[in-house]
């Protein structure tokens, strides 16, 4: 029996200790059913800047001291690279030493402020810096600015109690159209007043999202492509019956078999040599040699699989375009992965817009079609062909989102003179558009007051002004295929240059996509994706 106990004991250490501990995850009681329990949540949890009480509480009614909001803004920095962690520097306040716990914080923050022209000593002036003082509303806006400089409003700063001379007007207003900062129901932002520890979360939740998509590189880095079923799968690249006994027929097959079967990890045993073609690539390449019809199928295995040059590759990927055009049983997914392969080459665009026109007149499908729009516009950016992605782009634009009209491809368009991005008479947009204008002159021009609510954006040449009715756009059929389509315009108008373009087009898209029921379910993917996109081709 002793034994037996003995033998237990062991197996129930064994098994705890084999047992892998959850993530910690503190439950603060005093924080549920709170109006920013799903910030404090974010903030503690999420991204893991903010901390609790060693009691379990939160305690969000609390003030938040000067030194505790620098900590968790300073941590929110770290997490999007945007400011460096020092360990020594010079500080002038006299209470402030590295024996104080926020020491690092206090100092690494003083640094990043000095690149924005300004030190810790503009905010809180004197010798003393009183850590553990409630911070204000005033000062933690400040702070933010110097990590927030983007914002995709330019709309009038209305509170009651912020006089254009006030000190940090600019930077409050900046703030206030990014949606960081808001005001209180009498039109006022009370400065002076310290923030709750509920309150410094949400403004947290707020910075760590508005940082984030102020990073160009996360926004129009690349073409984006509707998923055609069956494109994941290695294909035959035409109509096979695997019972077969044309010899030719029965080398490809069993090449193409075995090269599919390796690629996805599969081991070829000795016993099994018989069942498989060791050498496929070599029978591909003596099939094209010997002119086997399906020179897509050979030419994609020899690219994919094959050794071969760049060059020799680009040789392979033309006879490929040559090959769909004169060819009537290429399915929808076979066609998309030849496309993604093609487009890496150097290939005659002749070829290549036959074979797209080739895949045009055989398709039915919708996703097709918008792929085959976004692959012209592919290859034209590839080549750096900036005229003639102009004409495509531009006649798109005129179809003014009308998706059906969109799919109708022409593949005639050719004059690159009536090009005029400024042209901003074709569309239903949400917003009223002022040529050569701005706010300031707009104003004198009208009665005030100016409507508050109205959304107000201020570019280089254009005035916008939301409308007070906006044009009904039905997208019901058409959600997935127009938030691509949109993204890819935007894409094509910033990479040629017509960042104003975009940024009106990004605008009204973005209020259609806010009624379609995909934006319902995950609103913020597209909120981010959106401001992201604004705010990097705002000029």
């Amino acid at each position: 029996m002793r034994k037996f106990k003995k033998l237990l004991l062991l197996i129930i250490i064994f098994i705890v200790l084999s047992i892998q501990p959850a993530a910690a995850r503190t439950v603060f009681y005093d924080t549920f059913n709170h109006w920013a329990e799903s910030d404090i949540n974010f903030a503690s949890h999420t991204i893991n800047v903010f901390r609790g009480y060693g009691d379990f509480t939160f305690r969000p009614e609390n003030n938040i001291t000067r030194a505790e909001f620098i900590t968790i803004l300073s941590r929110t920095a770290y997490k999007h690279n945007q400011m460096v962690e020092i360990y020594t520097a010079d500080l002038s306040y006299s209470d402030m030493s590295d024996k104080h716990w926020s020491y690092t914080f206090i100092i690494s923050m003083n640094e990043h402020l000095k690149t924005n022209n300004f030190t810790l000593q503009d905010i809180f002036p004197g010798s003393n810096f009183y850590p553990d003082r409630a911070i204000t509303r005033e000062e933690s806006a400040a702070l933010i600015a110097a990590f927030c400089k983007d914002s995709i409003y330019d709309n009038p700063l209305t509170f009651t109690d912020v006089p254009f001379n006030n000190k940090y007007y600019t930077e409050i207003q900046r703030l206030v159209n990014a949606g960081i900062i808001i005001g209180y129901e009498n039109n006022t932002f009370r400065g002076n007043t310290n923030i709750t520890r509920a309150e410094a979360a949400s403004l947290i939740r707020r910075v760590y999202t508005d940082i984030k998509t102020s990073t160009d590189g996360n926004y129009l880095t690349k073409l984006e492509f509707m998923p055609i079923k069956g494109e994941e799968m290695y294909s035959y690249f035409g109509n096979y019956n695997l019972s077969t006994t044309n010899f030719d027929d029965r080398k490809f097959i069993k090449a193409k078999d075995t090269l599919e079967y390796v690629a996805f990890g599969g081991y070829i045993f000795p016993e099994d040599t018989h069942l498989y073609d060791l050498n496929a690539v070599k029978t591909m390449e003596s099939l094209r040699k010997s002119g086997y019809f399906n020179v897509a199928g050979t030419n994609y295995y020899m690219i994919v699989f094959g050794s071969h040059p760049d060059e020799e590759k680009s040789k392979f990927a033309n006879e490929i375009l040559t090959n769909i055009i004169a060819r009537n049983d290429f399915k929808d997914a076979e066609l998309m992965q030849i496309f993604t392969l093609v487009s890496k080459y150097d290939v005659s665009e002749a070829l290549y817009m036959g074979a797209l026109e080739k895949w045009n007149s055989l398709t039915s499908n919708d996703s097709s079609k918008a792929n085959i729009l976004f692959f012209r516009y592919a290859y034209y950016i590839k080549n750096d062909n900036k005229n003639m992605l102009k004409v495509l782009v531009y006649d798109d634009l005129k179809k003014s989102n009308n998706i059906p009209s969109l799919l109708n491809i022409s593949f005639n368009s050719t004059n690159t003179s009536t090009v005029d991005f400024r042209n901003y008479d074709f569309g239903y947009y949400s917003f009223s558009l002022y040529k050569d204008t701005t706010l300031f002159r707009h104003l004198r021009n009208i009665s005030l007051p100016l409507n508050k609510n109205l959304r107000i954006v201020e570019l280089s040449n254009l005035l916008m002004i939301e409308k007070n009715s906006k044009p009904e756009v039905s997208m019901a059929d058409y959600e997935n295929l127009f938030t691509k389509y949109s993204v890819n315009k935007l894409y094509v108008l910033n990479f040629l240059g017509e960042e104003e373009r975009a940024f009106v087009e990004g605008m009204n898209d973005y209020d259609i996509i806010k009624t379609f029921e995909m934006y319902k379910k995950n609103p913020t993917v597209f909120d981010e994706t959106y401001t992201g996109i604004l705010k990097k081709v705002k000029v």
